[in-house]
């Protein structure tokens, strides 16, 4: 038995170290290319994982979760999130997510056993430093990935100069770099021999990929957790050099970036595409007063539900409420507050948010209040806590994704390892604990239930994913019959991926009905199952009206007015300031010819928010219609 155990050790080590291998996988065969392969593969291998942790641990107590303030809290986090997800505005959605994320409670059910496999196997301190090496010489392979698209060998998947390498957006490129900066400085201030000099090289590669993605709140994130950093050493370090030179190093970036504001306005910095971004910076500025609309949305849909939130993947329904018109220069459709703490708000309420906020708070308390206790010194304690302070600067501004969950989670893994077991630095021997007879059987459970995971978790998805690219290819080549086929066939599997097949759907059905070469027969069909699916997915997804502007804006486009406008009102009663509703139903009336309506419908839009020019062309348009071409003037 014990040799078993032996090989699934082995096994469960193979299995993690390809993790850190994430970031390379693109898979262009699959809807969301960057987000899909990443998120089955790390699922795939998470199940497969879990199930062989889970006999390992069956048989050898020592690989059972051990408790910290870490994991309680994680534990905790993932409870609530159980919990808003089944009292939610849509349990569903707030389960599997979709494509475009890939995120809610099925991704927290993963991470946490991720947490929990990493914690129990990786149980020395070699270990450790091998799975965060192969981070690094990841993060090496897709830095020279950037480097690539920076001299124009590789395409930016963006479309800007803004680098994005393997992740696809430039955001998630930068959170991942500054993981990385860290865990090199960290080594490199663990390290005593000669080589730790090779980290200096990969810390540069990496800063320069950082700076070329352009993201303000992950460069200043990483700017002030070297501060803390330094805070930290000149707080805790016996060495007075070192408190020095901390000290000096905190005041050289307070003199840095005093000089850069004061040269803001200098050629030199307009010239640059990065540093121009950051010289922008006010209050005044479109995203600036963008996010802060968004935020007090945001809390007004806090307040609405404070105890346990919306559930998770459903910040795109208070968006939806409490829509202010004037980000009506933003895109239309919001699933994410652009801010990690009011994203928790929302999906877990005050619960939620203070389960997350104690990931943090734990990991400090482990880093500076027990740091001698667990064998860390000031160096270690002060990079690792100046990585938390730039990530959670970062996580103002953006959201989470799987790569930085994936380097957030394994950074909380080894702290709680060094927490629980201080981390021998050599492996110890399998000791068996068996004689239990239901052992066996409860292996054979495992193993059914890793089968069975796997398959119903991630085969219909993958499959659904799949076929609605076999649709883009065939309707882009106009074998309509075929691409109909292709929407039906990835529907037909049932899974989460339906949602975005039938928007897809309805988008290829507004293309073809108005196409006068078409067959009639063809377009009738598909109308017709592109609205019966939108019905369905309307049903599946109350409250949510993007599903109904999809279905309105398709009966517009098959003539069919009075569903359309039937539709659309009851859309503007659940999100009555959002301009777009005010278009698509002043259409409706526009097509149907009842102009004195439409006038009345787009006149209330134009008065959402006066300085929309597009609101005042479409109103000034309706009162041409409608025979009043000198008010139309005035208007315009």
């Amino acid at each position: 038995m014990q040799k078993s155990l032996k090989i699934i050790k082995y096994l469960l080590w193979a299995g993690i170290f390809f993790i850190p291998f994430t970031p390379l996988i693109v898979t262009s065969s699959l809807f969301f290319p960057f987000i899909t392969g990443k998120n089955f593969f790390f699922r795939i291998l998470v199940e497969i994982l879990l199930g062989l942790w889970f006999v390992l641990a069956l048989y050898d107590k020592r690989y059972r979760p051990r408790k910290s303030w870490i994991l309680i809290f994680f534990g905790a986090f993932v409870f609530i999130m159980s919990l808003a997800t089944i009292f939610g505005a849509n349990p569903y959605h707030s389960f599997w997510s979709n494509y475009e994320r890939m995120e809610g409670l099925l991704t927290y059910f993963h991470l946490l056993a991720y947490f929990l496999i990493l914690t129990a196997v990786l149980n020395t301190e070699r270990l450790w430093k091998w799975f965060f090496h192969a981070s690094l010489g990841v993060s090496a392979v897709v830095g020279i990935y950037g480097i690539l698209q920076m001299a124009g060998k590789l395409a930016i998947h963006q479309g800007s100069v803004r680098l994005d390498a393997t992740l696809g957006n430039a955001s998630y490129l930068a959170v991942y770099m500054i993981f990385n900066i860290f865990l090199a400085l960290f080594y490199f201030a663990k390290e005593k021999e000669w080589y730790k000099w090779f980290y200096l090289p990969l810390i540069a590669l990496q800063a320069i990929i950082l700076y070329h993605t352009a993201t303000r709140g992950a460069i200043l994130g990483l700017i002030g957790g070297l501060a803390l950093a330094g805070f930290v050493i000149a707080l805790f370090s016996k060495s007075k050099k070192a408190r020095v030179s901390a000290v000096s190093f905190i005041v050289l970036i307070i003199v840095l970036l005093g000089s850069f504001w004061a040269l803001r306005s200098s050629d030199f910095i307009k010239r640059s595409q990065v540093l121009s971004r950051f010289s922008s910076i006010s209050f005044h500025e479109t995203t600036t007063q963008s996010r802060f609309v968004i935020w007090k949305m945001s809390w007004e849909g806090f307040k609405e539900k404070p105890i346990l939130g919306w559930g998770p993947e459903n910040f795109n329904l208070v968006f939806n409420k409490y829509y202010q018109p004037i980000l009506y220069k933003q895109e239309p459709w919001f699933d994410r507050a652009h801010n990690v703490f009011f994203d928790h708000l929302i999906s877990g309420g005050v619960f939620g948010l203070f389960a997350y906020l104690g990931l943090f708070f734990s990991a400090l308390y482990y880093l500076l209040f027990k740091r001698k206790q667990i064998g860390f010194s000031s160096y270690d304690s002060a990079i690792l806590t100046g990585l938390f302070g730039a990530y959670f600067f970062n996580n103002l501004f953006v959201f989470d994704n799987l790569i930085s969950f994936l380097m957030f989670f394994a950074v909380l893994g080894y702290i709680h390892t060094r927490a629980v077991n201080q981390v021998p630095q050599t492996e110890l021997e399998p000791r068996e604990n068996v004689g239990d007879y239901k052992k066996p059987v409860l292996t054979a459970i495992a193993v059914a239930a890793t089968v069975f995971t796997i398959y119903a978790v991630n085969v219909p998805p993958l499959l659904a994913s799949y076929n609605l690219i076999g649709a883009f290819k065939e309707s882009a080549t106009r074998n309509f019959e075929s691409a109909l086929k292709s929407f039906q066939k990835s529907i037909s599997y049932g899974s989460f991926g339906s949602t975005e097949a039938r928007e897809h759907l309805v988008n290829f059905a507004m293309n073809i009905v108005q196409q006068p070469k078409i067959k009639k027969d063809i377009k009738i069909k598909v109308f017709e199952y592109a609205s019966s699916e939108m019905k369905k997915q309307i049903t599946q997804s109350p409250g949510d009206i993007r599903y109904m502007v999809f279905l309105g804006a398709l009966y517009n486009k098959g003539g069919e007015y009075d569903k359309a406008i039937n539709i659309l009102e009851k859309a503007i009663e659940l999100s009555p300031k959002k301009q777009q509703l005010y278009f698509e139903l002043g259409t409706s009336y526009l097509n149907k010819g009842d102009y004195k309506k439409a006038v009345k419908i787009l006149r209330t839009a134009f008065e959402l928010e006066k300085s929309f020019d597009g609101a005042r062309k479409i109103y000034a348009l309706s009162l041409i219609y409608d025979g009043e071409n000198n008010l139309a003037e005035n208007v315009l």
